[in-house]
């Protein structure tokens, strides 16, 4: 009898589980549908709200916007892949999972003529170099033929709840960012990041 009951405890404990994984990933997808869609201030909703004690709201639109719909630069972006979703854990009175996720950007430089740059540019090149060091240099690639540099985003993302079931808001963790973030994140979790990788 004692097996029966244990073998339905760990049942049920692996169903509220999945669905819990399943919540936060929907919720991750739909906030990156928001962006994708450039529907930049309906994406703050799934955005974790501690981010806002650093940039307000209204200064993150407003950098999505000039990012995302700059005329002398194109973006081409995929929902990303979540490949794994941690357990959550409670620190202090919230509750947390981190996803790993991954993801394809395709970006490419507009001249004055609205023609695409070569990596022979001195901006371009200066670009390159930028996104060697913010995603690696093993994940920038260059297109000769389309101009466009592909770009693998491989991220940590930080699931934040309140009560751990609902209302799932995202933090995203960059190495550029890892500073600011230390800030608005517990010890606890940074350290749980950091044994993930």
């Amino acid at each position: 009898m004692r097996k029966i009951l244990l073998f339905a405890f760990l049942i049920l404990s692996f169903l509220k589980t999945n669905a819990q994984n399943n919540l936060i990933k929907e919720r991750f997808l739909t906030m990156q549908q928001l962006l994708l869609d450039k529907k930049f201030t309906a994406s703050l909703a799934y955005t974790a709200e501690e981010l806002f004690t650093v940039v307000p709201k209204e200064q993150l639109v407003a950098t999505m916007k000039a990012t995302f719909t700059n005329p002398k630069m194109q973006i081409v972006s995929a929902l990303p892949k979540v490949l794994s979703i941690s357990e959550t854990f409670k620190v202090q009175d919230k509750f947390y999972a981190i996803l790993d996720i991954v993801g394809d950007q395709k970006i490419r430089s507009l001249d004055e003529k609205n023609e695409a740059l070569g990596l022979d540019d001195r901006l371009l090149y200066a670009l390159k170099l930028k996104y060697e060091q913010q995603y690696g240099s093993k994940n920038v690639t260059f297109n000769d033929k389309t101009k466009f540099f592909n770009v693998k985003v491989a991220q940590h993302i930080i699931a934040i709840s309140l009560d751990g079931e609902t209302a799932w808001r995202y933090l995203a963790i960059d190495n550029l960012q890892l500073e600011v973030i230390s800030k608005l994140l517990p010890a606890e979790v940074l350290t749980k990041v950091i044994e993930n990788d």
